[in-house]
């Protein structure tokens, strides 16, 4: 009777967990799909899922040893990518800096596989002088490494979320972010987002009309004009009407290519909502730099070379965490608590 009500006791709070997260989810969602919180719930649906399998297969002694094959599998195929991925990251980190300019953001993926690879070797030598010092230096390190592992969760199952539902979004204008010129004319990078703009305006054109189109950038430093002017003039020569393009050419930043462009189609009396157009590993941060601004935009995105994506991606998730205090002052009280239960735990024994 005791195992009967345990396991009810034990179905029921898994059930519930998926039932109360899962009505969440899909509030988050039709709220505002750009919120990082749905990533956060998506993780926290996955959880209870799971906890409601693991009651299920403990009824049965030949699922569990089915679940038992299925989970073992997967820890090897986990396993092993944890294993290749601070070598993968270190490579393409080394690539990138050859074939791009060297800088911290373009060094990402390097030193995230170089820590990967180091903080074992941290982790060893610190446990090895068995005092309350190291040690409790050591859980400080493992729980900031998990904490930060968690976060990128968050942040990458966000983002797959979002990119799926941004690419069904309505917009009655298409604003496309500036990345840069070379020699002042639109390099690769930004051809592509203006090609995936053109493409937008063609899927929206049956639904909503014709569209205005952004090409939002300023003249950055060493930039002989600005990047909104090149923009417009490749979109001219690929056959865009010259009165379907507006040029914002003021903007430094992203939050002013938006905020300056959403006030230009103000005024010409195009309303919300719109679609934001940038790299594929930008267009959640634009959509959450969207939110915080007021503006009613998804974003979608282009695709990016693939040696370039895993720094990109990386600075990305590092500039999201900036602005997410909650989440990071959070994670700073687990790895405080964490260390300081461990300091009193070895300073007591």
């Amino acid at each position: 009777m005791g195992a009967q009500t345990e396991f009810a006791g034990r179905g029921l709070a898994a059930l519930l967990g998926v039932l109360v997260v899962g009505a969440a989810l899909v509030w988050s969602l039709r709220r505002d799909p750009r919120s990082l919180r749905n990533g956060v719930l998506v993780v926290l649906l996955v959880h209870y899922l799971v906890a409601s399998v693991a009651v299920v297969v403990s009824r049965s002694r030949g699922l569990e040893i089915a679940a038992g094959v299925v989970l073992l599998a997967a820890a090897a195929l986990v396993g092993l990518g944890l294993a290749l991925l601070p070598l993968l990251l270190v490579l393409d980190g080394v690539l990138v800096l050859r074939r791009e300019r060297r800088s911290l953001a373009n060094a990402l993926s390097l030193l995230a596989g170089l820590s990967m690879i180091g903080l074992p070797i941290v982790l060893v030598a610190l446990l090895r002088h068995e005092n309350p010092v190291t040690g409790t230096l050591a859980v400080g390190l493992l729980t900031a490494q998990a904490c930060a592992g968690l976060l990128f969760l968050v942040f990458a199952t966000h983002t797959a979320l979002y990119a799926r539902i941004a690419r069904r979004a309505e917009a009655r204008a298409v604003i496309v972010l500036g990345s840069g010129l070379v020699a002042g004319e639109v390099s690769p990078l930004l051809a592509a987002r203006l090609r995936r703009a053109v493409t937008a305006v063609e899927q929206l054109r049956g639904r909503t009309g014709e569209l205005p189109i952004v090409p939002s950038g300023g003249q950055g430093p060493g930039e002989p004009r600005a990047e909104g002017a090149a923009m417009a003039e490749w979109l001219r020569r690929h056959d865009v009407a010259d009165e379907d393009v507006i040029v914002e050419d003021r903007s430094r930043t992203t939050q002013e290519n938006l905020r300056f462009s959403a006030r230009l189609l103000e005024q010409r009396g195009v309303p919300e909502p719109y679609l934001i157009v940038t790299s594929n590993y930008h267009a959640p941060r634009a959509a959450l730099l969207a939110r915080r601004s007021g503006i009613d935009a998804q974003a979608v995105g282009c695709p990016t070379a693939l040696y370039y994506w895993p720094s990109a991606y990386l600075r990305e998730f590092v500039a999201v965490m900036v602005g997410q205090r909650f989440l990071v002052t959070l994670s700073g009280l687990a790895v405080v608590g964490m260390a300081g239960l461990a300091w009193l735990s070895l300073t007591a024994a």
